[in-house]
């Protein structure tokens, strides 16, 4: 061998050296994060509405409309009055996360004139000076002047998919184009979502809630305005970057772009949190095989708690979710897989309270109360029931 080969030939051997060294420690610039190994279906094959309802379904949509539903057709936050009022939503409140799961529930179940009514209250009670307010109490002072991004997505993604199925009523057609006109300009910030913006000041969030980020309604919006679409890419690194580890593989809540770090609060992870991140990427067709496996295995057993160690992968309690076995039914649905909803909707059921001479009956309820959040997601849930 002469001696510039040999030359050669070390000098290869030590840059080979160099970088698997260099491969071995973290780097300031990389985010240690794991990431999953996602996999993308060919086609999102969402599984069909079951026709006709359910039972089941019927109960649970009569429970709502006759104890949580006031005369004007708001949904109540809670089945127990209070006038109390604070910073979480209590009592006789409603909510734009309530009526934006209605309005899809009536698109779901073609069911126009629960749609168009939906819409008449959404746009009459909710929509103040051009803004989707997040919570109001019916014919009662302004409680907040703020509109909440993980609502008028939802909202906005609706409307666009009801208008492929029939043409939209004057109400619906309103919020419709409020919400492609607000969203773009106060529903962002350098690309990243906002959890929250009013009609005055520019938020300026510190902070992205990763079960915020409705990435199918995301790319809808950049389709329409082109000046949102550096949002689809940044929020979906956001939702693919946020997977906790292989011995928790669920999803970190917030995350922070300045220092481009994931957190969760109080140092659990709340499983709705990381079911909505799961639903997000179902609904582009994204998975993580291991955050499936993971959810089969505990719904299956009867075992999907509340809140996890991050660290361990420990329950921390062993409380129970109806709005959890219903939105897990909806990713097993978005996904096209049966085995996951069946099982979802199974656990589900358990919890339906089948008393016909309880008020609740149809319903979710604990503790002498009912929420909402609780039977809208479970409802939805439910028209999958077979």
């Amino acid at each position: 061998m002469g001696k510039k080969l040999r030359l050669f030939f070390i000098l290869v051997v030590l840059v080979a050296l160099i970088v698997a060294i260099w491969g071995c420690y973290p780097h300031p610039s990389e985010d240690n994060t794991k990431m999953a190994d996602y996999k993308t279906l060919e086609s999102a094959p969402l599984s069909p509405v079951v026709s006709p309802l359910s039972p089941q379904t019927l109960a649970c949509q009569t429970f709502i409309d006759n104890q949580l539903t006031s005369p004007q057709g708001g949904i109540y936050t809670n089945y127990q009055s209070t006038s109390q009022i604070g910073d979480l939503s209590t009592g006789h409140e409603i909510l734009s996360e309530s009526m934006g799961l209605l309005l899809e529930y009536a698109r779901l179940t073609e069911n126009q004139p629960l749609f168009d009514e939906t819409a008449d209250y959404i746009q009459t009670h909710l929509i103040i000076d051009a803004i989707l307010l997040w919570r109001i109490v019916e014919n009662g002072d302004l409680i907040t002047d703020v509109s909440a991004t993980i609502d008028d997505l939802r909202i906005y993604q609706t409307l666009t998919q009801a208008k492929k199925k029939w043409p939209l009523n004057d109400s619906a057609t309103k919020i419709f184009e409020t919400l492609e006109s607000q969203l773009p300009t106060k529903g962002f910030q350098n690309g990243y979502l906002v959890n929250y913006y009013s009609a005055g000041s520019p938020t300026e969030d510190k902070t992205v809630e990763v079960a915020y980020l409705n990435l199918a309604a995301i790319q809808t919006l950049a389709a329409a305005r082109l000046e949102t679409a550096e949002a689809v890419e940044i929020n979906q690194q956001i939702l693919l970057g946020s997977f906790i580890s292989e011995t928790l593989p669920l999803y970190y809540k917030s995350y922070d772009p300045q220092k481009g770090t994931y957190r969760n609060t109080g140092g659990k992870v709340n499983i709705l949190d990381s079911l909505m991140v799961m639903q997000n990427l179902a609904e582009v067709g994204l998975y993580s095989p291991q955050s499936l496996y993971w959810l089969e295995e505990k719904i299956i057993s009867g075992t999907l708690y509340s809140n996890y160690d991050p660290q361990t992968g420990a329950a921390l309690d062993t409380q129970e979710s109806s709005a959890a076995y219903g939105i897990a039914a909806q990713i097993g649905a978005a996904l096209g897989n049966d085995r996951l909803t069946e099982h979802a909707l199974t656990q589900l059921k358990k919890h339906q309270n089948a008393d016909q001479t309880s008020p609740f009956y149809g319903g979710f309820g604990y503790n002498d109360n009912a929420y909402s959040y609780d039977n809208l997601q479970a409802l939805l849930g439910l028209v999958y029931n077979k």
